[in-house]
């Protein structure tokens, strides 16, 4: 008796399947829910019928171990970010941490920018499927973003703010180690990066964009008709990624303009001025942290021009400083740390730098 195979493709879950399966999987646990919050783990998380119930069972048995009823719309999102299969740990860097919105110095135009990505993320839902606006994105999902400005600018810190904002994990590849000066070994690598993070839910938070999305040159050999394929190849795999690419560069002048109009967000980071730097001095100072009175916070805001990165340095630096001393943090140890800051960039320190100050010379 002969045989027949039939091979049936059976497809991911839409967004509606999703919110069905969230809806009964949390009913079969007993667990009141908010639709609403019901709705952006269905819109932000990709997951098939059996991660959404591994992920309620976990989050039921985590708010059950801390005595709640029903598990909370925060347990749900962690629960989710575990559920998603991902292979990007041996691939890219996982990056931790959960800065507040309170936190990030910005001017109100970047910060509003930030949260038009997370309200665009969150909503698309309904923009792509209520609405039916997947025919003209042409069934796109995902975001593509660039952040530029100079080094210490906070885009990292953007880029993991949104992702707190999110519930989504969010990992660093760094493009300058994916390019390859072999033909074809750049696409390799960025194909393996793409399968790896495929189903993941997660950000991901591309460094040094200007090692492949340079100015394309004009085409002389194979070598540069095959990198003007590689950065197509690269623009059509971040429009394939149901995710949230973020890329971020130095130099966004580098930066060919026929790739500028495929990003859905473009956000410039500048150096902070007098009054953000100010701000930035006084809050990455903690609050346990010993100080002495004779600390200057304007006379540093308003006498060195650096980025929020530098200044950073420059706290850690003084806090070591004191520690050796076994003193609290001085301005002397400031001005040293400013000094050890300014060599390090390569950037001509003069006595003049330091005003009033000058005499804590002696100490560096």
């Amino acid at each position: 008796e002969d045989f027949r195979l039939i091979t049936v493709e059976v497809p991911q879950p839409g967004y509606s399947e999703r919110f069905e399966l969230w809806e009964l999987a949390l009913e079969n646990t007993g667990s009141s829910y908010d639709r609403s919050e019901l709705a952006t783990l269905a819109g932000s998380f990709q997951l098939n019928g059996k991660q959404i119930i591994q992920a309620v069972n976990r989050a039921v048995s985590k708010s059950k171990l801390s005595q709640r009823s029903c598990p909370s719309h925060g347990d749900l999102l962690e629960s989710a970010s575990q559920s998603s299969s991902t292979q990007l740990e041996s691939l890219a860097k996982k990056v931790r941490g959960s800065p507040e919105w309170e936190k990030l110095v910005l001017p109100a135009e970047q910060k509003s920018i930030l949260r038009d990505i997370c309200d665009r993320f969150k909503h698309q839902h309904v923009v792509y499927g209520d609405w039916d606006f997947s025919s003209i994105a042409g069934n796109r999902t995902g975001l593509n973003v660039l952040f530029s400005g100079p080094s210490g600018t906070g885009k990292t810190m953007s880029a993991s703010i949104i992702a707190n904002e999110l519930g989504l994990e969010m990992y660093r590849i760094d493009l300058s180690s994916v390019v390859s000066k072999f033909i074809g070994e750049t696409e390799k690598n960025l194909e393996q990066v793409f399968q790896a993070a495929e189903g993941s839910n997660a950000i991901l938070l591309f460094d040094e964009a200007d090692s492949i999305f340079g100015k394309r040159s004009e085409v002389k050999d194979a070598h540069d008709r095959y990198a003007n394929l590689e950065v197509s190849y690269l623009l059509q795999k971040m429009e394939d990624y149901a995710g949230i690419a973020i890329l971020t560069t130095n130099f966004k002048k580098n930066l060919d303009e026929a790739f500028l109009r495929r990003i859905d967000f473009s956000l410039e980071f500048p150096l902070p001025n007098e009054s953000d730097r100010l701000s930035i001095w006084k809050q990455h100072i903690p609050s346990q942290t010993p100080l002495s009175d004779d600390i200057d916070f304007e006379f540093l805001a308003r006498q060195f021009n650096i980025s929020g990165g530098n200044i950073r340095n420059i706290i850690l630096s003084a806090a070591f400083y004191a520690a050796a001393s076994s003193t609290s943090i001085h301005m002397e140890h400031f001005i040293k740390g400013v000094k050890h800051e300014f060599l390090k960039l390569g950037r001509l320190v003069t006595l003049e730098d330091f005003g009033p100050y000058i005499e804590s010379q002696r100490y560096v």
